[in-house]
């Protein structure tokens, strides 16, 4: 009776130590895709330091599927990037009408290449949809 009651307090424990792991910022590597909503972070590892970037805004005027528009619209992600010293460094990216869907970016004196693929889910006309996801990768120069 004592060994299943301690063997359920460590599934129980073992239980409690994942959920506060979930907590924890992402972390990728260079060169990942890397997905996020509004307000998310991700750490990406870099080979100098670790580099915080921050999707703080994702506006979507695209032209939804099964509808004709006069213009096709854009998709707008604003990122913030934030480097080992604390600089900050603010970009827009866009899909659609626009572009720049990349933006060259230096973080710790290294030059990188920061580039948004996509934002789902394309708008719809027959369907609500929730949060937006941009899709990004950041590379090195």
């Amino acid at each position: 009776m004592k060994t299943l009651l301690l063997l359920l307090g460590f599934w129980v424990l073992l239980g409690l130590v994942q959920c506060t792991k979930d907590e924890d910022p992402a972390v990728v590597k260079l060169g990942q895709k890397i997905e996020l909503k509004k307000d998310q972070s991700v750490q990406v590892v870099t080979a100098k330091a670790p580099v915080q970037l921050t999707v703080t805004e994702i506006t979507d005027s695209r032209c939804p599927s099964g509808v004709n528009c006069v213009a096709p619209g854009q998709a707008d992600v604003s990122v913030e990037l934030r480097d080992g010293a604390g600089a900050v460094q603010k970009a827009t990216l866009c899909l659609g009408s626009c572009s720049n869907d990349s933006a060259a970016v230096v973080l710790d004196a290294v030059p990188y290449w920061l580039r948004l693929t996509d934002v789902n889910p394309y708008p719809s006309a027959n369907a609500r949809f929730g949060p937006q996801t941009a899709t990004l990768y950041l590379t090195q120069q």
